[in-house]
């Protein structure tokens, strides 16, 4: 598990490695690197829950495939507004499908008796997540909150192997209210809380009013 103390000693071990015969890098990885650490690096971002997107990579990953769509397209805004629906329209589907085979199909290995009620109503990928973290307990047999790490649920919102742990000292499975609200989504329909409040309109009815 990285620590930021563990970080901070491994880092002044490549220093003193590397710094008198290749200064420049240092001063650049010091400069240019480690400005931002705290975006990046484990040490960092294992206590932050960002369900596993740390980089840009997904967004310069969409980007991609736009261009790709719209190959060496000349058309207009209608023409490429029309190449974009179609790449959206295909996303869709393929979400769609994910969304479907999490609510219908039951993977081999998820068939155990700590997902008893999960299935059907969490992402298999969360359930794949989950898994590894049952592997953890089960190589270990036993794990303590202080060697747990907790970086799956600080990360994820999932239950980490000492909480699967828990859940089997007290002989019940892994409880559904235990998911972040993320993985039990599984259409495209967003989840809004109910609520009682009311809404005033009318500074913005003026507004148009006035435009």
């Amino acid at each position: 598990m990285e620590t930021i103390s563990l970080f901070e000693t491994e880092l002044e071990s490549f220093v003193r490695k590397y710094q008198i015969r290749y200064p420049e890098v240092i001063t650049y990885l010091y400069d240019s690197v480690l400005v931002n650490k705290e975006y990046f690096t484990y040490a960092w971002t294992n206590d932050v829950k960002h369900f596993g997107i740390r980089t840009s990579n997904r967004v310069e990953g969409a980007h991609s495939v736009l261009n790709r769509f719209l190959g060496n397209s000349q058309g207009g805004f209608v023409e490429c507004w029309k190449q974009m629906h179609k790449l959206h329209e295909s996303q869709l589907t393929n979400i769609k499908a994910k969304f479907q085979q999490s609510l219908t199909f039951i993977k081999h290995h998820h068939k155990i008796s700590d997902f008893k009620g999960l299935h059907n109503h969490v992402s298999q990928y969360a359930l794949d997540i989950i898994n590894k973290e049952v592997g953890r307990l089960e190589k270990s047999r036993s794990i303590a909150v202080n060697f747990c790490g907790c970086i799956i649920y600080k990360t994820h919102d999932l239950p980490c192997a000492h909480m699967i742990a828990e859940y089997r000292m007290q002989s019940k499975p892994i409880p559904l209210s235990s998911i972040d609200s993320q993985w039990r989504q599984l259409n495209l329909v967003p989840q809004v809380a109910s609520s009682n409040a009311v809404f005033d309109y009318l500074p913005q009815l003026h507004l148009i009013k006035t435009k």
